[in-house]
């Protein structure tokens, strides 16, 4: 197991290093899953990160989508969208993550006409099973029944009913009480605890607030309230990251702008296991002002933050609450994430790095013009960033020496390794004795060799070429000192 710096959990002190957040890195062409077809041109809206199947070498999907009715003539419902929008699950694949492929299966008659004015019938990638299954597929390789192998939550009015699949294009529901949820939720399983995760968004303080269940089996859940929502310090936030928007001309204004009413909740809490501890992508909802006609929806903004905790129920804000993930500037025209992000369940571990799939959508709100011009097609596709391992928060060391004490560990293997950007600095690392404080003989800062390199997985080595046999077991502290350059992690092996 990996030691992060996410937290102080393990760390006694910090001497003159800077603890530093890392956003994903978004390629310049980062859309993954776009609308290409009559059944998906209002949306694409996906919350569950692909499945990786290594038996058939090919992650697997399930995204739902909107497409506009058969009627030619534009409506409005009561919040200003477009109406009469119809509601499908489709299938995708890709061997890569990158380059995705839509088959067509031949489960559904889509109504739709052709170009030439014929039924387009079979002949689409729709999944009439999965429909409304927002959270899914989830694999379950530790399922007994082949029948229950994936897993997923529809959802329905204020619930979530649970789903099972053999092949994630046949789903069937399960015959047990449903979970009570407003219109979002996320589900994850933790392979190592085989635990199911699931986070429900109710009403709480300042709004969207997010409650948890939890499962060993996906039958029998157990429901532990409130475990996070905003606060007064997020409406100090909101209030500075809304008014970029604003003011900036490099990014999309919301159109409605009331002051008196902004405020942020939280719209989105994913929650996945890394390495030990628990991390939660919580996504800022910062409002703009209410819209008509009949003001039952906001307009806003968002960012993503990180979060983490060692129990589930009780969370700690990383890095001051820095953004992790931001909306894009306009660009070109051709970028998507522009007016919404909705980060999905968790990431991908994919060539060293870890991938974050996430939902682009170019608008919030519309205005009455340009929902009547549809300037609401082709505006959402599921996007993709990348992060480098265990890169989320780093310790920074800068001109001057800085070091980082640990609290005491046991040597559980006979190497350290760390991940360290330091090509243009130093990592040296000592091993203290637990008991009196000193330094261990052999394994002082003296008698390191300074790892000089930028890697995210190099041996810590001492004079002579000594590594950590001899101390296998004992219980220590290790002091890191750093000079101009970055620490992600540490651990045995």
């Amino acid at each position: 197991m990996k030691h992060l710096f996410i937290d102080d959990h393990e760390v006694e002190a910090i001497d003159n290093l800077a603890r530093k957040l890392h956003q994903p890195q978004k390629a310049r062409d980062n859309v993954v899953i776009r609308p290409e077809y009559r059944w998906e041109n209002n949306s694409i809206q996906i919350r569950t990160t692909p499945v990786w199947l290594p038996d058939e070498g090919v992650f697997k999907t399930i995204y739902l989508t909107g497409a506009e009715g058969l009627d030619p003539e534009v409506k409005l419902d009561v919040t200003g969208a477009p109406a009469g929008v119809d509601r499908y699950a489709c299938y995708a694949t890709s061997e890569d993550g990158v380059n995705w492929e839509k088959p067509f299966l031949g489960l559904y008659e889509y109504p739709a006409p052709t170009w030439r004015g014929t039924p387009v019938g079979g002949e689409n990638n729709i999944v009439p099973s999965a429909n409304g299954m927002l959270q899914g597929p989830v694999y379950d390789p530790h399922d007994p029944d082949p029948g229950r192998r994936f897993k997923g939550l529809r959802y329905g009015e204020s619930e979530l009913r649970s789903m099972v699949s053999a092949d994630i294009l046949h789903w069937e529901e399960l015959d047990i009480p449903s979970l009570h949820s407003h219109d979002e939720s996320h589900l994850t399983y933790d392979e190592t605890q085989r635990l199911f995760i699931a986070a429900a968004k109710r009403n709480g303080p300042y709004g969207r607030s997010w409650q948890l269940y939890t499962s060993e089996d996906f039958a029998k859940w157990e429901e532990h309230g409130l475990i996070f929502h905003a606060d007064q310090t997020d409406q100090e936030n909101g209030f500075a990251r809304l008014q970029k928007f604003f003011d900036d001309p490099a990014y999309r204004s919301p159109i409605y702008n009331r002051p008196e009413e902004w405020q942020t909740d939280v719209y989105n809490f994913p929650i996945f296991p890394y390495e030990g501890i628990y991390l939660a992508m919580p996504v800022m909802h910062h409002w703009a002002g209410k819209h008509p006609p009949l003001y039952e929806n906001v307009d806003s903004r968002k960012s993503v933050e990180l979060a983490s905790s060692r129990n589930l129920l009780e969370w700690d804000r990383v890095a001051g609450r820095a953004p992790f993930l931001e909306l894009s500037p306009i660009s070109d025209g051709e970028t998507y994430d522009t007016g919404q992000i909705v980060i999905l369940n968790r990431p991908v571990q994919r060539n060293n790095e870890l991938w974050f799939y996430y939902m682009g959508i170019r608008y919030r709100n519309l205005s009455f013009e340009d929902v009547l011009n549809r300037r609401h097609l082709d505006a959402s596709a599921m996007c993709l960033a990348r992060l480098r391992m265990d890169g989320f928060v780093s310790l920074k060391g800068g001109v001057e020496w800085g070091s980082v004490l640990t609290k005491p560990v046991e040597i559980s293997g006979d190497t350290l390794h760390v991940n360290a950007d330091s090509w243009r600095g130093r990592v040296l690392t000592e091993v203290i004795d637990a008991g009196s404080g000193q330094a261990i003989a052999g394994y002082t800062r003296d008698d390191c060799v300074p790892v000089i390199m930028d890697s995210i997985d190099e041996r810590v080595q001492w004079r002579g070429g000594r590594e950590l046999k001899e101390l296998a077991g004992r219980t220590v502290r290790l002091r890191f000192h750093i000079w101009q350059a970055e620490l992600y992690s540490f651990w045995f092996e």
